[in-house]
């Protein structure tokens, strides 16, 4: 036993294998993931910018998390057009609300909002 230790193995008594060289192609990998992804993304029609809802206690800025029934109930988006680009303001449940946001940012800061339909 010490010897074969020793002596180690004989060159005609070596087990020889090829190496298996693995072929990982990522992209071909991940084609049914990013197909399925891509159908999906279609049957959902365009991105939407919905902003968060913010309001302010005490000096302190709130965020809120928009729940799926006021998103469902949300008729008007208001849009107001800057040197940056179109930039939206919110979303309302009513015309009417958006009338009053629209003609209140006519007055106070003179800038033209746009309303725009949501369904």
């Amino acid at each position: 036993m010490g010897r074969a230790f020793r002596d180690g193995v004989s060159q005609e008594n070596k087990v020889r294998m090829r190496v298996k060289k693995r072929s990982w192609r990522p992209l071909a990998d991940l084609q049914g993931l990013s197909g399925r992804t891509r159908s999906i993304g279609n049957e959902m029609g365009p991105l939407v910018d919905v902003p968060a809802m913010v309001r302010i206690e005490d000096e302190k800025w709130i965020f809120e998390r928009i729940s799926q029934e006021t998103l469902t109930h949300l008729t008007h988006r208001l849009i107001v057009h800057e040197a940056e680009g179109p930039r939206t303001l919110g979303a309302t449940l009513d015309l009417e609300t958006a009338m009053q946001v629209a003609q209140g940012m006519a007055r106070t800061e003179g800038s033209v909002v746009l309303i725009e339909p949501l369904r």
